[in-house]
């Protein structure tokens, strides 16, 4: 069977049952593991515990939509959750984190700055990938990148230009592709992930957000996305690319593995040490 890892979620959210279904649908279609991603402070422990019961990994954020008022003691708490939690090896990445000047976030664009500054400067101080988010502002958030350099991690639902494509990958990123590549309209995205380099992207879902084309062709009231959709979207990104699925699985796994390390002990502890995924 094709092995593949869904780089970004919000498993968390749902209902427990809902969990287990998702977790059990995606082992059925190869998804070996995932990023479980907290959208703020009062997420921190759903994440976590989610990522345990479920054998997934986590990252701890705050997403610039939910910023609140008492931001600056939500980074204070943040912090102190990293450094509880540094040793953790299920503790993957700092985020969901980044920036988003849409209509949809009324947050100040300086607020937000601060927030993502003070994060990026605990990515590295403990270590750790980011999961980045980057709305209508990705010239913004390339900005705050170069002055941290080096750094790893991916850049969730990329949606920019070739141009900002090459400016993440030079500074240490991938691009994370999953549902709105799905989209007959979204000829930039697909013409982008044709055109990459093999080890520039990785698959990923939003669960339960950013539903694919055809779930939301089956259910527009509540249309949704699922852990097993990354396999679909690998089976995709192989016909984009013109490049055999088995391949796509592959690369996929690495070059996950080289944006988020720690899925490589993950997925070596539970899996047979001979598996190709893990050299």
């Amino acid at each position: 069977m094709l092995r593949w890892i869904d780089t970004h979620n919000h498993l968390f959210v749902l209902s427990e049952e809902q969990q287990k279904k998702e977790v059990w649908e995606a082992s059925r279609v190869g998804v070996v593991s995932s990023l479980v991603c907290a959208g703020g402070v009062d997420n921190l422990k759903d994440a976590r515990r989610c990522a345990y019961e479920h054998d997934q990994a986590y990252a701890c954020g705050i997403h610039p939509l939910y910023i609140r008022s008492s931001w600056k003691d939500d980074l204070t708490a943040l912090e102190a959750f990293l450094e509880e939690h540094q040793d953790d090896p299920r503790l993957a990445a700092v985020g969901e984190c980044g920036l988003d000047f849409s209509a949809a976030c009324r947050v100040p664009h300086d607020v937000q700055e601060e927030v993502f500054s003070a994060q990026l400067k605990f990515a590295r101080k403990y270590g750790l990938p980011l999961s980045l988010h980057g709305r209508e502002a990705m010239d913004i958030v390339l900005k705050y990148i170069r002055r941290l350099p080096p750094q790893l991690g991916i850049i969730h639902a990329f949606n920019g230009s070739m141009a900002q494509a090459q400016a993440f990958l030079q500074n240490g990123f991938k691009l994370g592709y999953g549902g709105a590549m799905t989209y007959d309209g979204s000829k930039r995205i697909r013409k982008i992930l044709s055109e990459l380099p093999d080890d520039a992207w990785v698959l990923e879902t939003d669960c339960p957000d950013m539903p694919p084309s055809w779930v939301r062709e089956q259910n527009q009231k509540n249309p949704e996305s699922a852990l097993a959709d990354t396999a679909r979207y690998g089976a995709l990104a192989a016909e984009l690319r013109n490049t055999p699925v088995g391949k796509i699985s592959e690369q996929s796994i690495q070059n996950t593995l080289k944006a988020i390390p720690k899925f490589r002990v993950l997925i070596s502890a539970s899996r047979d040490e001979k598996s190709p995924f893990v050299s």
